[in-house]
């Protein structure tokens, strides 16, 4: 009995200890961040930095270049890095984690909105610029794209939310690209005159892009990219120059077909019939001054946009009417800011040195 009863302490006290050394092994380390990343959850009215970090740590001094958001999970988001890799998120930015993503420079980055887990990145692997493809939410990458020597970039991705095998890519060597079956294959649409750095479609018809140059001008294609037309002469007046100013940021109205958005030193200007004539939305602060380098528009209530400036915001309710402000403590300047298309009332913005 004495025997029996040794060998059952003997065995509860191995399962405490050994049940002791599996928490000591699976205990995840954490890290803080730059103050990169910032959340908004009433549009805008007041942000929160969102810097808390689990797991391996490939950098900790961030700079901002692209967002991602799963259309079927609104705390699922990614943000590419100009050196890191992509960072996760799955708690809506309360902590995030390095993926298995080792290339540097994500520029573009676009979540396929047919399923929430392929994802679409650019890249610079041995100086050469690609572009990769997960589909298992990060777990395996598969080369897709790649530029013909070291130097060239892949600057801007799109995704057809109509169509998910429809993928638009541009390069730094004025290069815009076409795949119709996911990345297996692609051909070039257009060689244009300067590097172009962004690629929006319009929310009702995506036939219809908009294609924005590196000094501010915009092409257009109504035919998703058979033919191109430069729409920059139809940009004109007493509140614009393209000798003295330009754009940086286009977006296009998440709710309202034909309506299209530019900001940058020239201000913030709305097309409402496709680009054929624009006018002014006024800025709160002289955008020659302080150039705005992002717009959004609230994917609920088109009267309701955001703009940013260096370490500032300006939001307004009433179609640029006016506007309110909030001031961030960082060094650092704004680079990015989105909507969470699922969400009215969900900002992220980030920064870059």
């Amino acid at each position: 009995m004495k025997k029996i009863l040794s060998i059952a302490v003997a065995s509860f006290l191995v399962l405490i200890f050994s049940g002791c050394a599996n928490n000591k092994t699976t205990t995840v380390p954490k890290f803080t961040l730059s103050q990169s990343i910032w959340k908004s959850i009433d549009g805008g009215a007041d942000w929160q930095v969102k810097n808390k970090g689990e797991g391996k740590a490939n950098i900790k001094e961030m700079d901002i270049l692209s967002l991602a958001f799963n259309p079927y999970d609104k705390n699922n988001i990614y943000v590419g890095l100009r050196s890191g890799g992509i960072l996760e998120t799955i708690d809506g930015g309360e902590t995030w984690k390095f993926m298995n993503y080792t290339s540097e420079k994500v520029y573009g980055l676009a979540l396929s909105p047919a399923d929430g887990r392929t994802l679409y990145a650019s890249g610079v692997w041995q100086g050469t610029g690609k572009m990769f493809k997960t589909q298992d939410r990060g777990e395996n990458w598969t080369e897709i794209y790649t530029s013909p020597s070291a130097g060239p970039l892949i600057i801007s991705l799109a995704i057809d939310p109509k169509n998910s095998n429809i993928i638009y890519a541009t390069t730094s060597e004025k290069e815009a690209i076409k795949s119709m079956d996911g990345g297996t294959t692609w051909r070039n649409i257009l060689l244009a005159d300067e590097p172009i750095i962004k690629i929006v479609l319009d929310s009702k018809n995506s036939n219809l892009i908009y294609f924005l140059a590196t000094t501010g001008k915009v092409l257009r294609s109504k035919d998703a990219g058979v033919s191109f037309e430069d729409i920059s002469g139809k940009i004109s007046g007493d509140f614009f120059s393209f000798s003295r100013r330009g754009f940086t940021s286009i977006e296009t109205d998440p709710t309202r077909a034909d309506y299209v958005y530019l900001a940058g030193e020239a201000g913030i200007l709305m097309s409402k019939d496709s680009g054929e004539t624009w006018q002014e939305i006024l800025a709160l602060n002289n955008p020659e001054n302080f150039p705005i380098k992002a717009l959004a528009i609230n994917p609920k209530n088109p009267n309701e946009m955001v703009y940013a400036m260096n370490q500032a915001t300006y939001k307004s309710v009433d179609g640029g009417k006016t506007w309110k402000t909030f001031q961030f403590d960082n060094k650092m300047k704004a680079n990015i800011l989105e909507y969470n298309p699922t969400e009215g009332t969900e900002l992220y913005i980030g920064f870059t040195k």
